[in-house]
């Protein structure tokens, strides 16, 4: 992604903490929050991101609140 090492905290989907593979949605700059947002709400790149459907609602208010959190920081 940008060659640094990420914490689960920097993923909106993150299924097993002690596993960074499983983990998805990069999302700790606008720029992957894009990204995640674009792939939650359709085949992002033509891949659509696998995320069990019980899930979803709460990996959707994980990507806002980071949204929300980077824009109060740039202003």
């Amino acid at each position: 992604m940008d060659g640094e090492a990420h914490p689960a905290s920097d993923f909106a989907y993150v299924p097993d903490p002690e596993k960074p593979s499983t983990w998805k949605l990069p999302i700790f700059n606008m720029r992957h929050v894009g990204g995640a947002l674009a792939a939650m709400t359709s085949d992002y790149r033509g891949n659509p991101v696998e995320i069990p459907e019980g899930d979803r609602r709460a990996v959707m208010k994980k990507i806002l609140a980071r949204k929300a959190k980077l824009e109060q920081e740039e202003s």
